[in-house]
């Protein structure tokens, strides 16, 4: 069945209709599940909560406009269809490392977990937009908030599965675009953010595709860790952070392509008065891609495999500042490190930075680099190419560090250095 928050009393008038769109979410679960339909128009909106079996459907130019008062995004506490119980309110999720200090994201129900739309222990939906449509989180300032200032995600989920998105744009996300935990089978296509904070976000979360989207982010693009089984590929890049800050078994990233400098820029540099009046970057903002690949583990995951057989082939990347860092000892690198990575047939071009590797003794990584040709940036021709502590193995096979000054790898002696040319 079809339910049109229309008919719920939902106005374009500019008044909070967080109630009108959530009856008709619960109507149609309440029936068995079916479709919320979001006509054309701008629907200000607070906290609603997604339910199994339903797909949310925004039509052509239909906008749902995140309040900007973050209290307008805590309905969910007190759900009567979904009830959360007492005991689950303030307990983390059961998967982070024992006895590890985790933050409030590892607690499901936390204010950090605040999203414009919310799906917990959910199954069988989704997220369609047609053209023109959109999520807008308006920069939502909360000073209760990470940083001080962060306030909800666009779409935040907690132990979900057969996950379908499609065809939106995220705007001005206060904190992350996607955040995605415990949760498996999700399918993204054709979906766009733009600036805010992360792009997307998923944590313990297996079998994830995501194909032919767009990410032009003020922080990181694609995030996350202890993930098995990831596919990215046809997506356009621009992030003030990395591309990629992650961690997965089983990964493959093809025919994908990042620019830098971003046009969004990191929201981090703003003053605290710019965050308070919800501003958007400036120019004075970091705007660099730090990372093609930052591998990311800390401890608000026990990771279940050990991570590696990640793939990147296909790809190029355009003034990126590092390919690569493993930095682990780091607060964000510090639980299971990195058996191997593969890049194939990959162009960076304007690098000012050394691949950078520090691996703990115990886990020594691998590095395979096939048909890849990787560029200075100017000024930058004397860096050297690969500088690494512990590493297991590199291998370079038809590798081009062309207009380098010396490119040189500094390594263990121990590390088994390959080089085919």
């Amino acid at each position: 069945m079809i339910y049109n928050i229309l008919d719920y009393g939902a106005k374009t008038d500019g008044t909070l209709c967080t109630h009108q769109v959530q009856k008709a979410i619960d109507d149609c679960f309440l029936n068995g599940g079916g479709e919320v339909v979001i006509p054309g128009g701008i629907f200000l909106t607070g906290g609603l909560r997604l339910r199994s079996g339903i797909t949310l459907h925004l039509l052509e130019g239909a906008v749902l406009m995140g309040s900007i008062d973050p209290e307008d995004y805590t309905t969910y506490i007190n759900d009567p269809i979904e009830p959360i119980l007492p005991e689950e309110a303030d307990k983390p999720v059961a998967t982070i490392v024992p006895g590890a200090s985790v933050g409030s994201s590892s607690f499901p129900y936390s204010r950090w977990n605040n999203a414009i739309i919310r799906a917990i222990n959910a199954r069988d939906i989704s997220i369609i937009g047609e053209k023109g449509s959109q999520i807008n989180g308006q920069n939502c300032f909360d000073e209760q908030g990470e940083e001080g200032y962060r306030g909800p995600h666009a779409i935040n989920m907690w132990f979900c599965e057969n996950v379908t998105l499609k065809g939106y744009t995220i705007c001005d996300s206060a904190n992350w675009a996607h955040a995605i935990q415990n949760s498996k089978n999700i399918k993204v296509e054709g979906i766009t953010v733009l600036g805010g904070h992360d792009g997307f976000d998923v944590r313990t979360c297996d079998n994830i595709i995501i194909e032919n989207s767009r990410f032009l982010t003020g922080d990181d693009c694609i995030a996350g860790f202890d993930n098995i089984g990831v596919t990215i590929r046809d997506c356009y890049f621009e992030s003030s952070c990395s591309i990629f800050r992650f961690g997965a078994t089983d990964m493959i990233v093809e025919n994908c392509k990042g620019v830098a400098p971003a046009t969004y820029g990191y929201r981090g540099s703003l003053s605290m008065e710019e965050k308070k009046k919800r501003a958007d970057t400036t120019d004075e903002c970091r705007h660099n891609c730090l990372n093609v690949f930052l591998y990311y583990c800390d401890n608000r995951a026990a990771i279940r495999q050990t991570p590696g057989n990640i793939v990147i082939r296909n790809c190029e990347f355009n003034n990126p500042d590092a390919v690569m860092r493993l930095p682990f000892g780091h607060m964000w690198c510090c639980n299971r490190s990195l058996a191997d990575i593969t890049f194939e047939n990959c162009i960076f071009h304007g690098v000012c930075l050394p691949m950078q590797l520090d691996c703990p003794e115990e886990e020594p990584m691998e590095l395979r680099m096939k048909d890849c040709t990787v560029t200075p940036r100017e000024g930058c021709e004397q860096i050297n190419f690969i500088v690494g502590k512990n590493v297991k193995s590199i291998e370079l096979e038809r590798v081009l560090p062309k207009d380098f000054s010396d490119p040189k790898i500094i390594c263990n002696p121990e590390t088994a250095i390959t080089i085919k040319q």
